[in-house]
């Protein structure tokens, strides 16, 4: 928000610069290449430039009336943004389709983006326009203008000039209706989604996606749209993504597939199959090998099982592992390519068994000689039996190795002392209720922690009690003698 300090400091730099000075010089300057600088006259002079000074000049003369006549409503902080500048230009472009004049519009807020929004809608509309469609004047897309002007003189969305997707009635009301701040490709699929009936999760989770990145083979696209909006299953983005990514490819690979008798939880494990394939081949196609580090291997046997320990020196080695032990080890390519960091697997073979188990997963780093990671299946914790093996291997190999294993055996928990046996009665306190944040450190273990032996604690008639009875035993101590 623009304070008094603040507009005064942007009206001082901007009256220092001489903006109208500026901005008429640049109005006059002749149509030349020109590059854009972080400076608030070569932002304007590049914007002039980019307008023609012979054939429609009504463009330049727009910007140079918007420039001034918010200058004049003392817009400073909105005129000192490059960003907002270049929204002023693109509003400019299309000065002849303004419903208003520049000159009847009047500030009615000190905070830049409201005077921007509200100097928008002055310029083109009589009728409401959803305002994720404002940040068309942000970007490069004249068709995106061209629609929100539309928008604002009245037109229906389903007659929009060049509107990539056919829309319903249902769809475009749930375009018009859409509040959240989407680019305007993602309002398009999220108001095609809920056309399908969709909810509203996932209609969100269909703008987000590839589905929004492009309206090419838009018949394909709309018919995904409308498998998704109502399949059944849990969607996550990640997963939704690779799905897509595997459906974009089986479409190019043949025109006639089609979304007839499909479900979602058959669709994306093909698509993880699929993905896995891809990145096993471009793997392979750009297989990179490395020089292992100066650490040896490992082979023991321990009744009926073998156990090796091996170094993976290679991308593709890498992806085996990591797709067998499903965690992410194969984004150490480059750690491992570069002498970082070793990774080594260790292998159960069990006599009998034709194919071997992977217990682990290790990572070394060479120059400590020092084991950082040893993970199981899933990034899971190693088990003892692998637990023991790598503490045998680390030290042959003179590594240092202080992880933990899944199943070691827990530390036995200290036993509290037993209570002394008292002869004289002993009230125990009332239990007291204490908040959380007085919560108490941790202190070394006392069996009498919390027992208070303050003779105000115990009741008035024990007092009474063991009185009387001192004076009893006194009265027949005087009659005996």
């Amino acid at each position: 928000m623009e304070t008094q300090t603040t507009m005064a400091m942007a009206a001082a730099e901007l009256r220092g610069a001489g903006f109208v000075a500026l901005v008429n010089r640049a109005f006059k300057q002749p149509q030349q290449i020109l590059e854009k600088e972080n400076t608030i006259e070569s932002v304007i002079c590049y914007h002039f430039s980019t307008m023609s000074a012979v054939n429609h000049t009504w463009k330049r003369e727009t910007f140079r009336s918007v420039l001034l006549h918010l200058y004049s409503e003392g817009c400073y902080t909105l005129l000192k943004s490059p960003d907002f500048i270049e929204v002023l230009a693109n509003m400019s472009a299309f000065g002849k389709m303004m419903v208003r004049s520049v000159d009847s519009w009047k500030k009615e807020s000190f905070v830049a983006e409201d005077q921007l929004r509200s100097f928008i809608k002055h310029c083109f509309t009589n009728y409401d326009v959803p305002q994720f469609m404002e940040n068309a004047f942000g970007g490069e897309n004249k068709v995106h203008m061209l629609w929100y002007i539309q928008l604002g003189r009245g037109d229906s969305v389903q007659k929009l000039s060049g509107f990539p997707v056919e829309f319903t009635k249902r769809m475009a009301h749930e375009f018009r209706n859409i509040k959240k701040a989407l680019t305007i490709p993602r309002a398009i699929r999220m108001a095609q989604a809920l056309g399908f009936n969709a909810t509203n999760e996932r209609a969100e989770l269909i703008a987000w996606s590839a589905l929004s990145e492009s309206f090419d083979n838009e018949a394909f696209r709309t018919e995904l749209v409308k498998f998704f909006a109502v399949a059944e299953g849990d969607m996550r983005l990640d997963l939704f993504q690779i799905t897509l990514d595997y459906l974009f490819y089986m479409k190019a690979e043949n025109d006639a597939f089609t979304m007839k008798g499909r479900t979602w939880d058959v669709l994306y494990v093909q698509a993880l199959g699929w993905h896995r394939d891809m990145l096993k081949k471009k793997a392979a196609e750009s297989n990179n090998q490395w020089k292992p580090a100066a650490i040896g291997n490992f082979c023991m046997e321990e009744d009926e099982a073998r156990f090796v320990i091996s170094q993976l020196t290679s991308s593709e080695a890498l992806y085996d592992e990591g797709e067998e032990m499903e965690h992410c080890v194969a984004d150490y390519v480059y750690q491992c390519s570069v002498g970082e960091s070793a990774i080594f697997s260790l292998r159960k073979f069990t006599a009998g068994d034709t194919i071997y188990e992977t217990l682990a997963t290790i990572e070394v780093l060479p120059e400590e000689k020092e084991i950082v990671q040893a993970q199981a299946k899933y990034n899971d914790m190693i088990s003892q039996e692998a637990h023991d093996v790598i503490v045998k291997w680390a030290q042959q190999e003179g590594i240092v190795f202080n992880l933990e294993s899944y199943d070691a055996e827990p530390e036995p928990i200290p036993q509290p002392l037993p209570q002394v046996q008292q002869q004289v009665l002993v009230v125990q306190p009332r239990e007291q209720q204490r908040p959380v944040e007085n919560y108490e450190p941790y202190k070394p273990f006392n069996p009498y922690r919390g027992v208070n032996f303050s003779i105000e604690d115990v009741e008035i008639r024990y007092i009474i009690f063991f009185i009387l009875k001192m004076v009893l035993l006194m009265a027949k101590c005087s009659r005996m003698h």
